[in-house]
């Protein structure tokens, strides 16, 4: 017999479940299983995972939440179960095991009695070192409640709104759990009851109100409690739940406990169901159980055994078990209860009562698969949407195309195409029933072109004429031949993806304007669950043995871009790590550590907002979606991304992008610096400048989009794009799938001439000339297969699909039979499959590599023609992979001078100011000036104030606010800035301007001294109270003239002027930080950085300089290949590290900021040249750098350098990894009695 489960916590119970639901529906399925529910803690997290994985084994979901219940704000004095804990109580602790491995008795459970409440902080705790509490004292239990199905979704709609109601009265600022009292509880209840049916079932089980009383063997308080939960609930909507894990007689979870559970259910007359908790798929994850039990609380094993909290359960016993299991259990606990004539059956006949009446019906209760868009009527829309849209897009082409009389001006063959793509795309829309959807991204764009926030389509969707022309995408598909069905086609009915790339400093403000266009009913954000990696996964499971903060930091810190699910094997392989591996071999605690993280790996582990998405509906989204409330306030979904299409929520990807602010920034400037000047609209200049593709031929393309990293400004070097579709195939090729599939060379060599195209057949030359006879785009493909079999284009997107897929098999017998029927021949029809075939692992589609080069080539115009604003853009949005420091050695070999941080001209944000005085040039003053272009005049970037760390936002409004200061006294008078702020400001340099123009000799080194001095004496009216009061200077600086201010000390020297940046900015702007290094790094006879392209290639060479990114892509070979960049301050040095340099390199490759390298010079192209390095020496410590005299010539220059491995697509990891699983089992004491 199978037994339905009720009680069951998946993995997406953060901190506490350990199976995802597909594993759970599996192991169910196994059983023979024909319901399961997923009642995940405090939400609803897994339950779409978890309805789909049923849908696919065959089994009917039931949906629920296991939910924290409140004690309610007014208690009577000796109440029980409502009065508080007397000071110092200590509640029941569960068990653990030592760090040592030792098994120490446990007791308790994740869901027992006493999980819900704090108790007190022992010294020494995590909860003492400023950790997170268990939770709040409020808590006096918790129950599942679940909802009923075929009811048309109201039961799941009430428990939606259940979920948000919870969460709604959760303070994270004041801790507060996330639950409800009984009372608020009973009226959600009572709210969803219709038709004699509750709508929602209330589970009184072992760690309720009522099951903690029975623990403790208050019977009484325990029936007063149900009868109060009786009163409360519509008649069915009450159910007493019993559970045991065979835990010691007297303890929660118990036999004993479970029984006085039944009896208290049959006594007062109501249903008893029985479940097992579950909160794991099979008894060997009983062990992640307890680590995440140890994460949840912030406390160790060993404190939580100790100090008997109940958290940790009892043994192995809370995993899925199967019926027969369960049939065994029901039978003890009955037949050791006190009720007449009952029998077992009993027990499992309501249990599966209960599981039939809440059977869901993913269709007809939860509305899977069909998507639900806002209201014509919130649209303004009293008419067809259909003709609406249609009204709009012929508008937009007048508006884009001279105007109404549009169908007279432009040329008549660009008109008919024009008409007869606009028509097609609109008739296929129609057939859809998506008019809807276009009209409402298109209101979104507008609200964002209102807000004037740049923004631009990206992906498929920029192959639709229709979003063009709604002013969604600037490009336009029918000047870059992109194909409409690659993004829509009545054979792919699915919703398409409009996703929208917009200013990342404006993206909140476009949330909350999206909020109050279509109202909060309609409007939610999207979540995404965030889940465990090595570095965090070493951390909770260090804190769960108890290892000290500095050991697991060590750890953790070494574990760079390292896989958590294969730790062991990598730890094994890495030379960097051998210390580490060493350790493992040495410390069984290191080694219990490896096991535990690689347990956690890719466990979801918290939940926040997504990046990207907003959910648009209509007024029954909240019936939907649970939500709760997001880092800014606003409510968001408790599904992902993942979870969007199948419950027919409308995903719309609104993307913050750091380059499009950047392009804003520069825009702003660029008016700010040249108002009489007219710039030309970004969007619609034509992409055709010579001097632009100049630059970026020359490499010198940092801060550019998509094209600064090495590996790209490599590619561009040996391109040479000449013309916009040059970006366009060049970022389609610089992907994983390309590289892996050496595309890049045959292109390459038949750009160049060094090889001739190759054609499979004449009909394909048309389709594949732009890029040189290899396949890039997905639209290549579709119409490869459209030519060759006239399955047309939507047919042949649906088999693109499943090229490299298990359904690729009658793919290939379809396109071979429709081929042979339109006269191509064998040898011609293997070749182009062998390419079809093979352009399932590696395909791009065109319409997104045209949506990215728009950005490319806006943003390599703006470093051409205007690179002061493009580079004041560039810090302040931060867009790219590089360091600021970096940057700022580009914006110097750009002969732009740097300006440090001041309080009379710096702004809010970095910005271009003249630095050599002109007439009728504002240097300084109003800073909203502005600044009138002079063709003889120098500009430099003056950084904002906001440069300087450790300066509060508000303290910058204020002295934003009290521009411009005459004196020391007026910035403390009208900013009040506090001690350390401004200390900053003048260590910094920000307070220069005003030493300077007081006339005095003093130094800045005099100023930070003075301000420091006084910082020592008490704030006026402290009486010498230190703390939270030392807001102001010690002394009234009006009283302190700076002209008298004596000049003690000298000028801070270069170097120190570098140690003083470092320390305030974090970025060096008065010089570079390898100046300091000059004299070492001369004694190596290092080649700088500028100078490296005037060698040969396997030229021996050393170079030197600061780390500024390290990158270790994944390679078609599957070995690692480390790739370092360094800045020696004449540019950027990147160096290639293979498995020997790796291995002689060691810890060097990771950790250390300066570094030396030795190594090969490799030439890839006219303006491309690396290092292949050698070995790598942490320059910072002298004393393991090799003799200077003896490191020119001490190995042999390779004949041939080997190429670049080209990166491949991410591996999978490896499930949970390996590892000695079954020793931690048994020292983690569930290896045994499994029942």
């Amino acid at each position: 017999m199978w037994f339905p489960h009720l009680h069951v916590a998946s993995a997406f119970s953060a901190h506490y479940g350990v199976a995802r639901p597909e594993e759970l529906a599996r192991a169910a399925a196994g059983q023979g299983a024909e319901i399961l529910a997923c009642t995940d803690r405090d939400g609803l997290y897994g339950a779409v995972k978890h309805v789909l994985a049923c849908q696919e084994h065959g089994i009917a979901p039931v949906l629920g939440v296991d939910l924290a219940l409140l004690r309610e704000p007014v208690q009577h004095a000796g109440a029980p179960g409502g009065a508080r804990p007397r000071a110092g109580s200590t509640p029941q602790r569960g068990g653990a095991v030592r760090p040592g491995g030792n098994p120490v008795p446990a007791r308790g459970n994740g869901s027992g009695p006493g999980s819900g409440s704090a108790g007190p902080v022992r010294p020494g705790s995590a909860a003492a070192r400023g950790g997170r509490r268990t939770a709040a004292p409020r808590v006096v239990g918790r129950v599942v409640v679940l909802a009923t199905g075929h009811d048309g979704g109201s039961g799941y709609a009430a428990l939606c709104r259940l979920v948000s109601a919870a969460h709604r009265s959760h303070d994270r600022a004041a801790a507060s759990p996330i639950g409800l009292t009984a009372a608020q509880l009973a009226r959600h209840v009572h709210r969803a009851a219709r038709s004699g049916e509750p709508g929602l079932v209330v589970l009184v089980g072992p760690d309720s109100d009522a099951g903690r009383l029975l623990a403790r063997r208050h019977y009484r308080g325990a029936r007063e409690a149900l009868n109060r939960w009786r009163a409360r609930l519509p008649p069915g909507a009450l159910v007493v739940e019993t559970t045991t894990h065979l835990a010691p007689q007297g303890e929660a979870l118990s036999t004993g406990h479970a029984v006085r559970l039944y009896e208290l259910g049959r006594a007062a007359d109501v249903p008893v169901v029985l479940s097992n908790a579950v909160r794991y798929a099979h008894p060997g994850q009983a062990v992640t159980a307890d680590v995440l039990d140890a994460a949840r609380t912030l406390m160790s094993l060993d404190e939580l055994a100790g100090a008997d909290r109940g958290v940790l359960q009892p043994n192995g016993q809370g995993w899925l078990k199967d019926g027969p299991r369960m049939e065994r259990l029901a039978h003890e606990i009955v037949t050791a209860a006190r009720v007449d004539r009952d029998t077992p059956a009993r027990l499992l006949v309501d249990t599966h009562h209960l599981a039939e009446r809440c059977r869901l019906d993913p269709q007809g209760d939860l509305g899977i698969g069909t998507p639900v868009i806002p209201e014509a009527s919130v649209l303004g829309l009293s008419g067809d949407p259909d003709r609406e849209l249609a009204r709009r897009c012929y508008a937009g082409l007048a508006r884009l195309h001279a105007g109404e009389d549009w169908d007279r001006t432009v040329p008549g063959l660009n008109r008919e195409s024009l008409r007869e793509r606009l028509e097609r795309e609109l008739s296929v829309i129609s057939q859809l029933g998506f008019a809807g959807y276009f009209l409402t991204v298109g209101e979104v764009s507008d609200l964002m072109s209102a807000m004037d926030v740049r923004h631009a389509a990206r992906g498929s969707g920029v192959s639709s004429l229709v979003v063009h022309l709604l002013g969604i995408s600037p490009a336009d598909p029918l000047e870059y031949d992109l194909v409409f069905e690659r993004f829509l086609s009545p054979l792919r009915p699915n919703l398409p993806d409009i996703d929208i790339d917009m200013e990342s400093a404006r993206r909140h403000d476009v949330y909350r304007r999206i909020f109050e266009r279509f109202g909060p009913r309609r409007v939610t954000l999207m979540s995404m669950q965030n889940a465990y990696r090595s570095r965090g996964a070493v951390r909770d499971a260090g804190l769960a043995l108890g290892l000290g903060p500095q050991d697991v930091d060590h750890v953790a810190g070494q574990l760079w871009r390292v896989p958590g699910g294969t730790l062991r094997e990598e730890i094994s392989r890495r030379p960097e790590l051998a210390p580490l591996a060493q350790r493992l071999r040495d410390n069984r605690q290191m080694d219990l550590l490896v096991d535990l993280t690689e347990r956690l790996d890719r466990l979801p582990r918290h939940i926040s907002m997504h990046p990207c998405g907003v959910i648009l509906s209509d007024t029954t989204l909240l019936d939907r979606t649970p939500v709760q409330a997001s880092g800014i306030g606003l409510p968001m979904s408790q599904y992902d991304k993942h979870d969007m299409d199948p419950m027919g929520l409308i995903k719309l990807d609104i993307l913050g992008v750091r380059m499009q602010s950047t392009l804003a920034h520069a825009v702003a400037e660029v008016a700010r610096l040249h108002p009489h000047e007219a710039l030309p609209d970004l969007d619609t200049m034509p992409r055709d400048d010579p001097d632009t593709f100049r630059l970026i031929s020359s490499t010198h393309t940092l801060g550019c989009f998509q094209i600064e990293s090495p590996g790209q400004r490599e590619l561009i070097g040996t391109m040479g794009p000449e013309e916009f579709n040059d970006l366009v195939v060049d970022i389609s090729l610089f992907r994983p799938g390309p590289m892996q599939a050496n595309m890049v060379r045959p292109y390459l060599d038949a750009r160049h001439g060094w090889s001739t195209p190759v054609y499979p057949h004449p009909d394909l030359e048309e389709i594949l000339a732009e890029t040189r006879g290899v396949a890039v785009y997905h639209e290549q493909i579709m119409r490869i297969m459209d030519r060759m079999t006239g399955c047309g284009l939507g047919r042949a997107d649906v088999w693109r699909r499943l090229l490299g897929s298990p359904g690729e098999e009658p793919v290939e017998t379809a396109f071979r039979e429709g081929a042979r029927a339109r006269g191509y021949t064998r040898a011609v029809i293997d070749t182009v499959w062998e390419i079809l075939h093979a352009f399932g692992s590696f395909g791009f589609c065109k319409a997104h590599g045209v949506a990215f080069a728009v950005p490319t080539y806006q943003s390599a115009w703006l470093k051409t023609h205007h690179p002061e604003a493009f580079m004041a853009g560039v810090w302040e949005h931060d867009p790219g992979m590089y360091p600021a420091r970096l940057l700022v050695g580009e914006a110097r070999r750009m002969g732009i001078p740097v300006l440090g941080p001041d309080v009379n001209r710096s702004g809010e944000h970095h910005r271009v100011e003249a630095v050599t005085p002109r007439p009728g040039t504002v240097v300084s003053g109003d800073l909203d000036a502005g600044i009138p272009h002079t063709q003889d005049g120098a500009w430099g970037i003056r950084m904002s104030l906001s440069a300087i760390t450790g300066i509060s936002s508000a303290e910058i409004e204020r002295l934003l606010a009290g521009q411009p200061y005459e004196n020391l006294a007026a910035v403390r008078a009208r900013a009040r800035p506090s001690r350390r702020s401004l200390q900053r400001l003048a260590t910094a340099g920000a307070l220069d301007g005003l030493l300077h123009g007081s006339g005095t000799r003093a130094s800045r080194a005099d100023m930070v001294h003075f301000l420091t001095d006084r910082a020592q004496l008490p704030a006026r009216g402290s009486a010498g109270r230190t703390g939270p009061g030392q807001g102001q200077l010690a002394l009234p600086l009006g009283d302190v003239d700076l002209t008298s201010l004596p000049a003690r000390l000298p000028e801070l020297t270069p170097q120190e002027r570098v140690r003083a940046e470092m320390e305030t900015m974090d970025i060096e702007v008065s010089a570079h930080l390898m100046d300091s290094h000059a004299e070492l790094v001369r004694a190596y006879r290092a080649t700088r950085a500028q100078d490296l392209l005037g060698l040969r290639s396997g030229s021996e060479v050393v170079v030197a300089g600061v780390r500024v990114s390290t990158m270790t892509p994944p390679m078609r070979s599957g070995r690692r290949v480390v790739f370092i960049s360094l800045d020696d301050g004449s540019g950027a040095v990147d160096c290639t590290f293979f498995d020997e340099a790796q291995a002689a390199s060691g810890e060097v490759l990771f950790a250390p900021t300066l570094l030396l390298v030795h190594g090969h010079t490799r030439r890839t192209g006219p303006r491309g040249i690396g290092i292949q390095a050698v070995r790598a020496w942490d320059l910072s410590r002298p004393e393991t750098l090799p003799d200077p005299r003896t490191l020119l010539g001490s190995c042999p220059t390779p004949s041939r350098p080997p190429r670049r491995d080209g990166p491949a697509r991410a591996r999978q990891p490896r499930g949970q990894g390996s590892g000695p699983r079954a020793t931690t089992q048994q020292a983690f004491g569930h290896g045994a009695g499994v029942r």
